[in-house]
């Protein structure tokens, strides 16, 4: 597997760990939904970079995250006071800055845009 396809299965970590988290901690609706949701582009992502990485992957790789961290700040500061919590979304950011640079490194290493089709 190349260094995409690698990162591609960190992502496939980290969605799954963001829906186990929401099934099994989750009780606010909304959360449900969005955290949910997130979790399945983040899975839909990971299969894609694994099968045909390209620089639309990559390019959608750097959105997700820019989401993923984005969303999980929110949960972190609304749930500040509940220390599980607030524990399970910085493991969750830490999980998706990791596969989201390790997109970005191996595009960067394979310049995707030129040797990838």
């Amino acid at each position: 597997m190349n260094r995409l396809g690698i990162a591609g299965a960190l992502w496939l970590v980290a969605a799954g760990s963001s829906i186990a988290m929401t099934i099994i901690f989750r009780t606010v609706p909304a959360q449900i939904v969005i955290t949910t949701s997130v979790g399945v582009v983040a899975a839909i992502l990971g299969v894609w970079l694994m099968a045909r990485p390209n620089a639309l992957t990559v390019s959608a790789s750097n959105v997700v995250t820019v989401v993923w961290i984005v969303l999980y700040a929110v949960l972190i500061v609304q749930q500040a006071d509940e220390i599980a919590a607030w524990a399970t979304d910085v493991f969750l950011i830490v999980l998706g800055v990791v596969a989201g640079v390790a997109v970005y490194r191996a595009a960067a290493s394979a310049q995707v845009g030129r040797t990838v089709a």
